[in-house]
């Protein structure tokens, strides 16, 4: 039997194989085609290779494996010296940039120089870092980057991330839609999202001095929110904001999907009672601010709350404890709050979609809880987005004091607060609420319940077709796309979307705070008128305009700001917003 020698690319070894099989092609014959058919003379058969023993065939196993052992040792010698130079390199990189090096890393993480693309978190590709910032090679034997047990992998383990521009018309995102900054694994398990609101005011009245900061140009709202998710069960949300000068917290949750039906929130957010507050961002509504039933809302409270879906979605609640204003009362026995609402979209899907009715839902929000606490605060913050908690006065949408309470009022005893609402969203929209707020008050020598009601209708229509967001019981009113928007940069010059917009609103104070003497009647009002009529113009998704006439009324002359007393003042309010 002959054999063919073959040589190995490290060992330079002779591995010998069987010959027979290459002596068969050799001696075969083709049977078939022009040269078959002219010779008569029968083909020869091949001879058949014989079968390799078994001394054979296990020696040539115990070859292979010694192959398969000097790979992995030559294997495991490539790793070993490439993290000693990777080892080598990240030491002399962490020196030159400890001695100021931009363009080096170390105890400072990665720089901004060339050499930026060769790190990964933070650490050079192959290595990871101690507790000092100093390089270190991963421990053989540990599972890591998907290496097995016993293996040694240099890679750090990494997460990449994608990143784009996105647009939500769906009203999903914090307080209604818009553009917002995505930043997410490719499964999307983690995920940043980044969106901001900017709104610049001009605000003129036909008296001077009124007291109140939003006068002239000014700028209200300028909020930047961080949201997304750890996992797909779990999910957080930060959002700041500037406000006439001061700059407030305004969100702070961590919240657990439990399932489809349930979400435990933890932390500062919105809370009902009040749909127009905690329903849509104040920037969004077609008027150009709140009602004055903004003041009675919960505002931002800090504590547990748990929110869901039934029904298809089409039913929508709300449920939670949490403090009473700001923080600043945290007794379990007092100042901590129950707040809760329902909220009804019974024309939901099941051939509902798109047509008038869809857009149709009503609800009611509820509060209650211990108070104890003086009204008027002095020496501690009880502002929450640049708005009194504690309730000491109330103003007007402008913010101009109407019924302010005397230094000595305190609040104390059970407080309670019902908000029913009903809305119809499209292209013509229509949303009216009410609320009933009652606590009760105390001074040195009196007690007794002060209750306050409010109301107030928006209605508005899309001149151009456009269609409001159809809403539900977590938000109202988003952004807008226009139909044809106006954007010369992309050679569009459609008219945008036109809206027309009014809303009337009373607030009523009551009378009880004159007769008991918590309010002075000589310089305050019990009751307030507010009409607010405008047109907003949205060139395009992002941006939107807004001219306004308001016109503000008081039942009782008041002075104000040391003038005469006048029963009201009118004002001229534009804005200019871009959401993003």
């Amino acid at each position: 039997m002959g054999t063919i020698p073959i040589m190995t690319g490290r060992s330079r070894r002779r591995r010998r194989l069987p010959a027979l099989g290459l002596l068969g092609v050799l001696c075969w014959t083709p049977t078939a085609g022009p040269a078959a058919a002219q010779d008569p003379a029968p083909a020869i058969a091949p001879a058949l290779p014989a079968a390799p023993t078994n001394a054979e065939l296990a020696e040539e196993l115990r070859r292979l494996r010694s192959e398969v052992a000097e790979t992995r040792a030559l294997r495991d010698e490539v790793h070993s010296l490439r993290g000693q130079i990777q080892s080598m390199n990240a030491a002399a990189a962490g020196s030159a940039a400890r001695a100021g090096d931009p363009n080096a890393w170390g105890d400072v993480g990665p720089g901004a120089g060339a050499n930026a693309g060769n790190f990964r978190n933070g650490t050079p590709a192959g290595t990871s870092a101690d507790a000092g910032g100093r390089a270190t090679l991963p421990t053989p034997g540990r599972y890591q980057s998907g290496a097995f047990a016993g293996e040694t992998d240099v890679e750090v383990q990494r997460f990449g991330l994608k990143s784009r521009y996105k647009y939500n018309d769906k009203a999903t995102g914090p307080l209604g839609g818009g553009g917002y900054f995505h930043f997410g694994s490719e499964d999307d398990e983690f995920s940043l999202n980044v969106t901001n609101q900017i709104t610049v005011d001009g605000t003129f009245v036909d008296r001077t001095g009124l007291p109140t900061n939003e006068q002239g140009f000014n700028v209200p709202w300028a909020r930047t929110f961080l949201y997304g998710n750890i996992t797909k069960d779990f999910s957080y949300q930060v959002g700041t904001q500037g406000f006439l000068g001061t700059f407030n917290l305004l969100d702070l949750f961590m919240a657990w999907h439990i399932n489809k039906y349930v979400t435990m929130r933890a932390g500062k957010g919105l809370t009902p009672p009040l749909y127009e507050y905690y329903g849509f961002s104040p920037a969004l509504e077609p008027v150009i601010t709140n009602s004055p039933l903004y003041q009675l809302a919960a505002k931002r409270p800090v504590g547990v709350m748990f929110t869901g879906m039934l029904w298809k979605e089409r039913i929508q609640w709300w449920s939670g404890v949490t403090n009473s204003g700001t923080s600043l009362f945290g007794n379990l026995d007092r100042n901590v709050d129950y707040n809760g609402a329902v909220d009804l979209t019974p024309f939901r899907g099941e051939g509902w979609d798109n047509t008038a009715w869809e857009g149709l839902g009503a609800g009611v929000g509820f509060s209650s809880g211990y108070q104890q606490y003086l009204l008027h605060q002095e020496g501690v913050s009880i502002s929450n987005n640049g708005e009194a908690t504690t309730n000491p006065a109330f103003s007007t949408v402008l913010g101009v004091p109407f019924h302010t309470y005397n230094a000595n009022v305190s609040a104390d005893g059970m407080r309670s607060v019902f908000a029913p609402h009903v809305y119809w969203f499209g292209r013509f929209s229509v949303l009216a609420e009410y609320i009933d707020f009652s606590r009760e008050l105390v001074d040195p020598t009196t007690r007794g319940r002060s209750t306050q009601r409010a109301y107030y209708v928006n209605l508005s229509y899309y001149l151009t077709g456009e269609r409001d967001f159809k809403g539900n019981g977590f938000q109202g009113y988003s952004t807008v796309i226009p139909n044809r928007p106006f954007s010369p940069s992309n050679d569009l010059w459609g008219p945008g979307a036109w809206q027309l917009a009014a809303q009337w609103s009373e607030f009523n104070a009551g009378t009880g705070d004159f007769n008991r003497g918590f309010v002075d009647p000589a310089v305050n009002a019990s009751r307030m008128q507010n009409a607010m009529a405008g047109v907003n113009w949205w060139p395009n998704r992002f941006t939107r305009f807004s001219f306004n006439y308001v016109w503000t009324h008081f039942n009782n002359s008041i002075p104000l700001s040391g003038r005469s007393p006048v029963d009201g003042y009118q004002t001229f309010w534009m804005r200019f917003a871009m959401f993003f």
